[in-house]
């Protein structure tokens, strides 16, 4: 309908309508197919009836975009836009609206091509010879059939079902124009937006049962949609014909939308590279994470304490990660991510010099233990060694494990006697006392030395420099959970955006900081430590002849 005569008809029911009593006779003008009369006015209202195009009604008044109507005996809302007012001066032309039904009307077509659904509501629907309502039956048609349209006028449809050809009353279908526009929800608890037609894809969107999704476009087998969250802002995908089949148009009633939407780093990286994973969802919503790699799950259920978390894929191949993400209500959603990991690293070690808890070395053996549980001091010996220049094919951590792992027992690794054995295989000197004079510590910093250092009780990690201040100790750290939880009379620093040191109240302010879900540890960090707690526990000494 124009848009005058839209005006036309607003501004008519405003005025006959002043009163509560007042009715007009109106007829429905949808183009094709049938109105939803609703409950109350607005979208998601309860649908009371179904009124068929060109129908009857009475028009009791406006309210916004929509009028309080009366149809067989019933009274409800619809959208003003579908609705001319019948001059009560002229009778309605009946005649002209019967001929209407027996033939295609000479107007451009509704809809040339495409689909449609059969929507009876209940029921079969003829399909005839003709575009003639005493035409010969060629076959009857269930209720929700999908439907290949040749034509589709006013009144009647040209279309074709299971290799028939023929005619169905428009107003009994659903075409593929009039869904664009739609709002719809999942079938289901929930369903996943993808970015292209295939259910291989990456997720765009988790879509909750009570998130609405608007169709943009029609295909045979998927629909295009756009849907917004807090989160994402507005994201558009493809979702599967089947999964919103029955065109729900609201939720339960008093379902509340649940929000979750899951950020990767990369869709693709290295071997021994770390995925950064973010989970955005509503506040005191669980997250457990399962994965799988090429197709076989990996990790299951494994729970996250932090909503940003990485890890770091030990074999190439293809990969799926899955977040299971449930609220205080109970309610879950599940969002997933896809990304592939190329190809072999040169280095057993990967991109991560001193990491001993991503979950790389969970099987990497050290004596009878393992790098993870055990490996601060072999960890910290490997990053000496490269820092001081020596060739990195023979100071990876797990080959150093290998060599020496007659210096591991029951109390942990003995410091002195692993750093004795690797300097006289490689030529470096080290000290077997712990140094604890500070000027003698600065000296040796400043001569090309790093030292093994008790960080914390029964933790090792590498002093490897002195601040330009002098005041701060640089650390790098394997195992900094260990450290944040022994440390005692001492405050880890980093360096803030101004340059300066800031203290640290939590790991996360430290930057690089990761968090791997695989170990529920966070991975090796860069820090600060006053030189005096430096000194005050002593050192031992790895310099280069």
């Amino acid at each position: 309908m124009k848009k005058t005569a839209c005006l036309v008809v607003s501004l008519a029911l405003s005025i006959l309508c002043a009163a509560s009593a007042c009715a007009q006779g109106a007829r429905v003008n949808t183009g094709s197919g049938a109105l939803n009369m609703r409950r109350s006015a607005e979208q998601g209202a309860i649908v009371l009836e179904r009124i068929p195009n060109g129908s009857k009604v009475d028009a009791q008044g406006e309210e916004g975009e929509w009028s309080r109507i009366v149809y067989k005996g019933k009274s409800g809302y619809v959208k003003t836009k579908y609705l001319v007012l019948l001059n009560e001066e002229e009778p309605a032309k009946e005649n002209e609206a019967a001929a209407q039904e027996n033939s295609i009307q000479a107007e451009p077509p509704v809809q040339t091509g495409g689909t449609a659904w059969i929507n009876t509501g209940k029921g079969t629907l003829n399909l005839r010879k003709k575009a003639d309502a005493k035409s010969a039956v060629l076959v009857k048609v269930p209720d929700g059939a999908r439907v290949q349209v040749e034509e589709a006028g006013r009144v009647w449809t040209k279309l074709t079902y299971q290799g028939k050809s023929g005619y169905v009353k428009t107003e009994y279908l659903r075409l593929d124009s009039q869904l664009v526009g739609t709002v719809i929800y999942p079938n289901g608890d929930q369903l996943l937006m993808r970015g292209e037609k295939d259910d291989q894809s990456q997720s765009v969107l988790s879509v909750h049962a009570a998130q609405p999704m608007t169709i943009l476009e029609v295909g045979d087998e998927w629909l295009k949609v756009s849907a917004a969250n807090p989160y994402a802002g507005e994201a558009q995908g493809y979702v599967r014909l089947q999964d919103v089949s029955d065109f729900k148009e609201a939720p339960a009633q008093g379902m509340q939308p649940f929000y979750a939407h899951m950020i990767i780093s990369s869709e693709e990286l290295a071997l021994g590279a770390a995925l950064e994973i973010t989970l955005q969802h509503d506040e005191g919503a669980q997250c457990t994470y399962t994965l799988y790699h090429d197709g076989k799950a990996i990790l299951r259920e494994l729970p996250a304490a932090y909503d940003t978390v990485s890890y770091r894929a030990k074999e190439s191949g293809e990969y799926r990660l899955v977040a299971a993400v449930q609220n205080a209500q109970g309610n879950q959603i599940r969002c997933e991510k896809r990304f592939t990991v190329l190809s072999d690293m040169q280095s057993d070690d990967g991109v991560i010099l001193y990491s001993q808890k991503d979950g790389w070395w969970l099987d990497k053996k050290y004596g009878r233990s393992n790098l993870d549980q055990s490996g601060c001091a072999i960890f910290t010996l490997s990053a000496a060694l490269r820092i001081l220049g020596f060739d990195s094919e023979g100071t990876g951590a797990q080959l150093l494990a290998k060599t020496y792992p007659m210096y591991l027992t029951e109390s942990g690794t003995v410091t002195e006697n692993l750093l004795a054995a690797a300097a006289r295989d490689f030529g470096f000197t080290a000290g077997r006392d712990r140094m604890k004079n500070k000027d003698e510590i600065v000296q040796q910093f400043h001569e090309g030395a790093v030292f093994s250092f008790s960080v914390a009780s029964g933790h090792i990690a590498l002093a490897a420099g002195l601040s330009e201040d002098g005041t701060k100790v640089k650390i790098l750290d394997s195992a900094p959970s260990a450290t944040y939880e022994r440390i005692e009379g001492a405050r880890l620093y980093y360096i803030d955006e101004q340059g300066g040191f800031a203290a640290a109240n939590t790991l996360w302010d430290i930057p690089s900081a990761r968090y791997y879900f695989e170990t529920n540890e966070f991975g090796g960090l860069e820090y600060y430590l006053d030189l005096e707690y430096v000194a005050k526990r002593g050192v031992r000494m790895i310099k280069r002849r």
